[in-house]
């Protein structure tokens, strides 16, 4: 018997001595299928609806091969949960809850918010004026910046931006008028506005954005979310497979890095200028620079100071690249609609008309144009910029009726797309009436059900002064010019596949005014 064990012990280190490659190899593929698939039964163990992952991908192989435009997966997701009050999805091996339940969206965005206080970032190591925007500041960091940037937002700043918006907007139809029959592209030259605005307003800026389509600005400003395929691919490489403590000292970010590092020294010269000439102005810039003065006069330390140069230029990029990509599409997604629905086009012209001829232009006006905004908000509804709205829990939290137990660091998201196509919370779904947005349809709808611009203490900063410059805009195209379509309108619209913002594929429709006639790509 022991002779036996001996020559068994030695034909086993034997083959171990001959064969640990093979070992090896076959120790490593059990080694990352466990790390790749242990978490894949969190939500089975928590009694949770949810979709069945795949090792690697866990439910995002479709959009991996862009087979479903973003948006139309998360309404994928959405019918596949409803009637649930949370659904489980994951990305890669990461667990994410689908929150589905009116009520338990009013808790975790608005009524419970401080134990959902920080977005679902990549908390990598990437430049300071992208780490430090309010997109990815957490915590106490965040509700600092962010109390002393909302005074930039109030009706007050609105009424004074008021003229270089008009400004703008006199700018872009003139720019129109010039392509009589000519094929250009809407969501740029809706785009082009959208520079022009923030530039005039946010930073003091001439961008020449609606006379030159060459303008440097404008070539470096578009580029800023081009990425090749070669580094969609690496992203996605790396947020799938690489665990999130070595992510935490990588460079990775979603912007163009060539782009972003062009529009922060054009921030930079002109913030230095400002501080070196003593000029001040009424802008979004000055605001930051007195919030940063002021800190330094009330003798604030280093470890306590909100407003470092980081941060301001942080702010103003992210005010100059959130505000083209959602106004930009926001406005084009408008012009679709009323080029595809002439009977729509004439009722809001007429509106227009009969709320505005021979009244002074003011912030006033513009905010009792309530039709114009229901129409506005019903576009928003269709076409939100983001499918979803991400939230990390930040300290332990007991899902309210369902009595789920959420720890930190656990991800919750809530489907912005999937609510709005909701036919039991907005009947007809894929019908456009602005009329949702008015009086008693509006009060009977919860507030939280309708999320373009997100929901509770962490929405989008920049709402008011989107849809302010967006009135303004809309205004004066009603007034100048009529849309109509082509042969070469893409009707219903079909979103991009390969992007996370809202963006469609090429629509074309025709403007005309009076007797000329201009073909115009919206």
């Amino acid at each position: 018997m022991t002779m036996e064990y001996f020559s068994g012990s030695k034909k086993l280190l034997s083959f171990i001595i001959n064969d640990w490659k093979l070992l090896l190899f076959l120790t490593l593929i059990f080694t990352i299928y466990f790390y790749f698939t242990s978490t894949f039964d969190y939500f089975e163990k928590r009694g949770i609806k949810y979709k069945k992952p795949i090792i690697f991908f866990g439910n995002l192989a479709a959009r991996f091969a862009s087979k479903r435009s973003f948006h139309d997966f998360q309404l994928d997701l959405y019918n596949y949960f409803k009637g649930h009050p949370v659904g489980g999805t994951f990305r890669g091996r990461t667990p994410i809850l689908y929150i589905m339940d009116p009520d338990l969206i009013k808790a975790v965005t608005i009524r419970d918010f401080e134990h959902f206080v920080d977005r679902n970032t990549l908390n990598s190591k990437e430049p300071r004026y992208l780490s430090q925007s309010l997109l990815n500041l957490k915590g106490t960091e965040w509700k600092g910046v962010r109390s002393t940037l909302t005074p930039a937002f109030s009706s007050l700043q609105l009424r004074k931006m008021l003229p270089l918006v008009e400004m703008c907007t006199n700018q872009m139809v003139e720019f129109l008028r010039n392509y009589d029959k000519k094929d250009i592209e809407m969501k740029d030259i809706m785009g082009h506005y959208t520079l022009e605005v923030i530039g005039a307003c946010a930073f003091g800026i001439k961008a020449d954005a609606l006379k030159d389509e060459n303008s440097h600005f404008i070539q470096v400003a578009k580029k800023f979310n081009y990425m090749t395929t070669f580094k969609r691919i690496y992203i996605f490489f790396l947020l799938m497979f690489m665990p999130k403590m070595i992510i935490r000292y990588l460079n990775i970010s979603f912007f163009n890095s060539e782009s972003t590092e062009e529009l922060v020294r054009v921030l930079q010269a002109t913030k230095a200028e400002r501080r070196s000439s003593g000029i001040k102005k009424n802008d979004f810039l000055q605001l930051l620079i007195d919030a940063a003065e002021n800190e330094e006069t009330e003798g604030h330390t280093k470890s306590k100071k909100i407003l470092d140069d980081d941060t301001i230029d942080a702010q103003s990029l992210l005010f100059l690249i959130a505000g083209y990509e959602t106004s930009s599409s926001l406005l084009s997604f408008a012009i679709h609609v009323l080029a595809t629905k002439p009977d729509l086009q004439t009722k809001l012209r007429e509106y227009v008309l009969e709320h505005t001829e021979g009244k002074e232009i003011s912030y006033e006006l513009f905010s009792q144009l309530h039709y114009l905004e229901g129409f506005l908000l019903e576009t928003l509804r269709l076409f939100p910029p983001v499918a979803i709205v991400d939230r990390v829990c930040t300290k332990n939290y007991t899902l309210p009726e369902i009595s789920l137990q959420l720890t930190k660091g656990d991800i919750i998201a809530v489907p912005v797309y999937g609510i709005h196509m909701d036919p039991d919370i907005y009947p007809e779904p894929e019908e456009f009436r602005p009329e949702r947005f008015m009086d008693d349809e509006k009060k009977e709808r919860p507030p939280h059900m309708y999320l373009p611009f997100g929901v509770g203490p962490r929405y989008c900063i920049g709402q008011r002064f989107a849809m302010f410059s967006t009135k303004v805009a809309m205004v004066a195209l009603l007034k100048n010019f009529k849309f109509s379509v082509c042969d070469k309108t893409q009707h219903p619209v079909k979103f991009n596949k390969r992007t996370f913002l809202l963006q469609s594929e090429i629509i074309k429709s025709i403007i005309v005014e009076g007797s000329i006639s201009k073909r115009i790509i919206a």
